[in-house]
């Protein structure tokens, strides 16, 4: 490893498509996404998520964060203005990976700041990992977080449907 770490966002879509954003240097904010996304359509296998993954995490520092433009890579990813609302519709997991281990962050969605890390479930797996061992993490993210986050969304809208009538 070249660097003491490397971090990558993971979103996650409604369909569980997985959108991999690795990070790069910057000037502004020490290490931040830069304008690399790859995409993992579903359905896909465990070594397809683990294989993934790692490609991610090689295109980390390929460049610069682009420090002059102030649209997020995901905001230009899904054409949607403000991070909030880019973010709206996806799971984000955070990865770090170190020397010795991964650190594997789930967020969970506030619609009104975005992806919120949820410390107490973060999940730390051994570098290297054993196969398996990655996307077992990722599909438990996936059936908690994303599924939770579709009900929570359907609850709010239901909700503002409600005050709407009221109103």
């Amino acid at each position: 490893m070249d660097k003491e770490f490397y971090t990558i966002s993971v979103y996650i879509d409604k369909y569980e498509n997985l959108i991999g954003i690795p990070c790069g240097e910057s000037e502004k904010y020490g290490i931040a996404d830069i304008d690399t996304v790859l995409l993992l359509k579903a359905p896909y296998s465990a070594s397809e998520v683990e294989n993934f993954i790692d490609k991610v995490f090689e295109a980390c520092y390929t460049k610069k964060h682009n420090d002059e433009n102030p649209v997020s890579t995901i905001e230009r990813y899904t054409k949607k203005k403000g991070f909030v609302e880019a973010t709206a519709d996806l799971t984000l997991i955070s990865l770090v990976k170190t020397e010795n281990t991964y650190s594997i962050m789930p967020t969970f969605n506030d619609w009104e700041r975005g992806p919120l890390c949820i410390d107490d479930d973060e999940r730390v797996i051994k570098n290297p990992y054993s196969p398996g061992e990655m996307f077992e993490q990722i599909h438990d993210i996936i059936m908690v977080y994303v599924k939770a986050n579709a009900f929570y969304k359907e609850m709010a809208e239901l909700e503002n449907e409600k005050k709407n009538k009221n109103n």
